[in-house]
């Protein structure tokens, strides 16, 4: 095989590999089979046309022939001539399925299912991105140009959800695109004959190329940088499942964003808004005859997988303008009609309108809104609700427990609860479940008893941020560390209702609350909501919120709850304002206080004042001041510490050894007086402390900017010193000094000491000091060069030996498993 079909194999499989980041766009692994086939099939029709020895421009003809071809056999419009060539119907076909899947853009959110006109348009773009990876590879030979195309691929995830993007699939996309780039240089390496090194010597057959390991290492490295940088604490998004709704990883029901056009998820959204720092008013609902109405909703998610709940696509439905009905209420149900008026801010533009449950007629809505019945849900694929002010006419029903307990038995059969009662295997789940349904009889009392496992009796807290993982599945996790808040509450409720084969889905909107004038109540992304809604036969969908309600601003109890904890139309959960607090804030944490028995006694008074006073002191440290503080304290240890290093560094070298004994003879001579050193005890230290004054006086040097020159002889070095640093009086004298015992400590048979070295360091420092600008005094007192010059040599050694041994390493390794070294032994052979 010449190197151009070879190319031709290495670049269809680097642009597959590329594509790879589209599995956390769709549920389903369809769109990969189909992609493949026609990658497939572009790469053996190039390879056939290149062996023929065809013009240049005939194989990227061929393949994209070959990719038409194969996307009419999978995409058929039963138009087609002999089954399999393109008609005129084909192409209109095609030009549909697109249309159709920019219009459904804003309906889904990631992971969305097989629909044909997202597989057309996943399947149609990696063909193209492989013809133009081939075209700039193999024909034009530019293979670093195709890195274009792939990208381009690879930030449609991105674009999408960056929060489920994952990095495997990234970390192959990349590995694909090195592989394109190492195929095209060897050929290019190849054509000079031979393989050598740098210094011109051969490489024998198995052994790999200095430059080709280099590139190897580099290229791995790369890819591991990109893989991890974005996997360190500062750079992780926080992830909303952590909430167990999260649907397949960015949770479920999408929505159209109206600002942006993004695919928006349902509990992204929720999560989003109610950790903002600051409220914004969203919604403003007048109620005309109705002061305590139920949740105000405005999408619900039917799916259930393994990774949470998700939108199911709406199917149904007709404009508003044609009317809504009625519901279908048991004969035996009172229920009382009232009527709204709706008004929603631009900081709500989603594909969704905002209703009560249980709606009879909406006015003031185009034509362009519909109403789906099965989901009770008011929708638009062209408009959103941004600035939208409509009536909405709804009634509201008396359900008591008992005629709960006494409606009909499920039919899950039905069509309109298809798949609505099943779950996804969970062990926990099911033990659970078991446990709390034991002995109940009727679908009300299971699911009152699920209900009321989520009491904080039991331990539930409400949190925006989830415990620990600690099972390995989300759900478990939440029903284990009990701390989390509505999406997760309304999710995990709605899970085990499924797993009690209850139909069950999970609705969104706004709880009450919020600040009321003249019955009109202004409702804010504060009071973002979420809830579980279970289906009893002759009643329908009925809401139940399993989040403990003292922690919702404008919790509402239904009739047939009664023993709730929030008692229906109690205006004392509602929030005065807008402003947050942990105690009206459906948002803020759940607050948590600890009872300790009153026994009056010395004991108890003493663990009240200690608990004060270390509660005051952890709010301290958590406060503002009290974080600003410990950071100026951080940061004073970090500017602080070159400081401390060369104090102590001056301390240890200035810590001499004892001095000779009494009655040593002494030498005068030209220069200081000195004692010469007869005891051979005292040799050694002799000269380890004329080095250690020679160091700090190179040190100091370096401090204070004074030039050092390391192939001078301490003579010459103190001569420069003098002359050009002015050293005058003692300071001259002390470097004299210095520099005598330093030439003899490394000249001399025996070493000379003098008892004023420490004095002569001193006075040295000091001359310096005059001599020295402000800049540079501040500099050396604080900011040490010397020390700094240190560490950074130290780090240089320590980084170079690190990296010489793992090329070392590599190198060995690479020289074991080598292909060249295999083939090499078996020629030998």
């Amino acid at each position: 095989m010449n190197q151009r079909k070879h190319l031709t194999l290495i670049a269809a499989g680097s642009a597959f590999l590329a594509s790879l980041p589209l599995v956390n766009v769709f549920d389903h692994y369809t769109w990969a089979i189909r992609a493949f086939l026609v990658v497939a099939v572009m790469c053996g029709v190039g390879l056939v046309v290149r062996s023929l020895r065809a013009p240049a421009w005939a194989p990227t003809a061929a393949m994209a022939l070959a990719a038409l071809l194969s996307l009419t056999w999978l995409y058929r419009s039963h138009e087609e001539f002999l089954g399999i060539l393109p008609s005129p119907g084909t192409i209109s076909h095609f030009g549909q399925l697109l249309h159709t899947a920019s219009q459904e853009m804003s309906e889904y959110a990631t992971p969305v299912a097989d629909r044909e006109g997202f597989l057309f348009l996943a399947t149609l773009g990696v063909a193209a991105v492989a013809l133009l990876v081939d075209l700039f590879a193999v024909v034009l030979r530019r293979p670093a140009l195709a890195g274009l195309p792939m990208l381009a691929i690879y930030s449609v995830p991105v674009t999408v959800d960056i929060d489920t993007t994952a990095w495997l699939p990234f970390a192959l996309g990349a590995i694909g695109f090195l592989w394109l780039l190492v195929t095209d240089n060897v050929d290019r390496v190849r054509r000079f004959g031979r393989r050598f090194t740098g210094d011109g010597r051969d490489v024998d057959l198995w052994e790999p190329s200095p430059l080709a390991a280099a590139g190897q290492r580099l290229g791995a490295i790369s890819v591991a940088a990109a893989v991890l940088i974005p996997l360190v604490p500062f750079a992780m998004p926080a992830g909303l499942l952590d909430s167990i709704g999260a649907g397949a990883g960015a949770g479920g029901g999408g929505i159209g964003n109206g600002r942006n056009g993004k695919s928006v998820s349902m509990f992204a959204l929720l999560s989003g808004q109610l950790t903002r720092d600051k409220s914004y008013d969203m919604v403003k609902v007048t109620n005309v005859d109705d002061d305590h109405p139920f949740y105000l909703r405005f999408n619900v998610l039917e799916d259930l997988n393994a990774r949470g709940f998700a939108a199911r696509p709406i199917s149904g439905g007709a404009p508003v303008s044609n009317g809504l009905g009625k519901p279908e209420w048991n004969s035996s149900v009172k229920t009382e009609t009232h009527t709204a008026k709706i008004e929603v801010t631009n900081e709500l533009a989603i594909s969704y309108m905002p209703i009560y449950t249980w709606p009879t007629k909406i006015d003031r809505l185009s034509n362009q809104w519909s109403f789906d019945p099965k989901t009770a849900v008011v929708y638009s694929g062209k408009d959103t609700s941004s600035k939208k002010t409509f009536t909405v006419t709804y009634q509201r029903p008396d359900i008591s427990p008992d005629q709960l307990r006494q409606a009909g038995g499920l039919n899950l059969n039905d069509p309109a609860l298809k798949d609505l009662a099943t779950a996804p295997s969970n062990p926990f789940v099911k033990s659970k479940v078991d446990e709390l349904t034991k002995g109940k009889t009727n679908e009300y009392d299971k699911v009152k008893a699920l209900y009321d496992f989520f009491s904080p009796d039991n331990g539930f807290v409400y949190d925006i941020t989830t415990g620990p993982d600690t099972s390995g599945t989300k759900i478990a996790d939440f029903l284990q560390n009990k701390r989390g808040y509505c999406a997760q509450y309304a999710a995990a409720f709605g899970w085990m209702l499924r797993e009690a084969k209850i139909p069950a889905r999970v609705a969104f909107g706004f709880a009450r609350g919020g600040k009321t004038t003249d019955r009109t109540m202004t409702l804010t992304n504060f009071n973002l909501h979420a809830w579980t809604e279970v289906y009893f036969p002759g009643y329908g969908w009925l809401p139940f919120d399993a989040t403990p309600s003292t922690q919702i601003s404008g919790a509402v109890t239904a009739s047939y709850l009664p023993t709730a904890g929030t008692v229906n139309g109690d205006d004392s959960v509602d929030r005065p304002g807008n402003d947050r607090n942990p105690q009206n804030d459906p948002s803020a944490p759940a607050a948590q206080t600890d009872t300790h028995d009153n026994n009056n006694g010395a004991d108890a008074q003493t663990d009240s004042t200690d608990l004060s006073a270390a509660a005051r002191a952890l709010n301290f440290v958590t406060s503002a001041a009290g974080i600003t503080l410990l950071a100026v304290v951080v940061l004073a240890l970090l500017l602080g510490t070159p400081a401390l290093t060369r104090s102590r560094t001056r301390r240890r070298r200035l810590a001499f050894a004892a001095a000779p004994p009494a009655g040593t003879p002494v030498v005068t001579g030209e220069g200081p007086t000195m004692e010469v050193i007869p005891d051979e005890r005292f040799l050694g230290a002799a000269r380890e402390n004329a080095h250690r004054a020679w160091d700090e006086l190179i040190d100091t040097m370096v401090d204070y900017r004074v030039p050092v020159d390391e192939a001078e002889t301490p003579r010459a070095t103190v001569e420069r010193l003098v002359r050009k640093e002015r050293l005058r009086d003692q300071a001259e004298s002390g470097a004299r000094l210095i520099s005598t015992a330093e030439e003899h400590a490394r000249y001399a048979r025996r070493p000379l000491t003098g008892r004023e070295l420490r004095t002569a360091i001193s006075s040295v420092e000091t001359a310096f000091a005059a001599n020295a600008s402000r800049k540079v005094r501040l500099t050396a007192r604080f900011l040490p060069p010397s020390v700094l010059r240190r560490w950074r040599t130290r780090f240089s050694t320590s980084t170079s030996g690190a990296a010489l041994s793992a090329g070392r390493g590599w190198d060995g390794f690479m020289r074991t498993v080598s292909w060249r070294r295999i083939v090499a032994r078996r020629a030998d052979r």
